[in-house]
This record gives C-alpha cells, structure tokens and sequence, in this order.
C-alpha cells in the first residue's frame, strides 16, 4: 500500500444542525484557517497487592475537544446599494449561525471536505466563540468544542 502525506493547506470543517429526522445537510465553516482535535481517556489505578509493585490502570470513559480559527465570513445581499452596504451584512459561519451552548454534527477532514478522504465525525457542543479584529489583519475567529459522542 502506497503511504500518502497531506498539506495542511486543504483541510475543512463542516457542521451540520442536529436534525429531527432525515439526512443532515453538512456545510464548511468559513474560510478555514486551522483546526484540532484532542481525543482523550480517563484512567483509574487497579493495582493491588498481587500487582508485584507495579502500579496498573483501566480506561474508563473516553471524550474529545476541538477547535477551528476562520476567518470571519459575511453574507452580502447583492441588491444592497453602497449608501446601505453595512446594513446588509449578516456574520455566519458557512450559512450555518453558531451560536455557543449549541449542539451540531462535525466532520473535520484532512484535505478539502471531499468524503474520499479521512476525516473526524462527532457530535459536539460550541463552548465558545472568540472574535478577534485588528487593524493590519483580517476579522478572524475561533471556535471550542466538546464532543458529545464518540469520535468516529
């Protein structure tokens, strides 16, 4: 089997809303500029006297974070006129409003959101939202993440 390495320069995060029923409809957030995840185990020691010394542990429960830093992204009506332009900006995050304390599904892929490619599936809550401007940079932001289920 051939062995393959990635660039970071094509990977994507997509969210979709948890639905009711049905499909979900998965999104890439914003201009990606980086993203994370950190999957961790609890331990609890076992060892007892029959251990020879040697301290053992058993995993117990599992759970994973993430992160992504966009920047920022803007719908525009293309009917607005130039006298009304900052009116008609509305913030979203891939035509999907995040908003903190929400649950969605996320997929956070290697190269590009293409499904013939690995990516990282989960349930997950926004826990917070980090919104940074500065005036020789671009409007940026950052997104953490708790999964909600297991990381597939």
């Amino acid at each position: 089997m051939a062995r393959v390495t990635k660039a970071g320069i094509g990977g994507a995060v997509k969210v979709a809303v948890v639905p009711a029923s049905g499909d979900p409809v998965y999104q890439t957030i914003a201009e990606m500029r980086s993203w994370s995840v950190e999957e961790s185990a609890d331990t609890v020691e076992d060892t007892n006297m029959g251990s020879s010394g040697v301290r053992s542990y058993k995993t117990t429960l599992k759970t994973w974070t993430g992160s992504a830093d966009v920047y920022m992204a803007f719908d525009l009506d293309e009917t607005a006129t130039p006298d009304d332009l900052d009116e008609q900006f509305t913030e979203t995050e891939g035509g999907i409003a995040l908003s903190i304390g929400t649950e969605y599904l996320f997929k956070f892929y290697v190269d590009d959101g293409d499904d013939s490619w690995q990516s990282y599936d989960g349930t997950g809550i926004v826990t917070g939202i980090s919104r940074s401007v500065a005036f020789d940079g671009m409007a940026e932001m950052s997104l953490t993440i708790q999964g909600n289920s297991a990381l597939t």
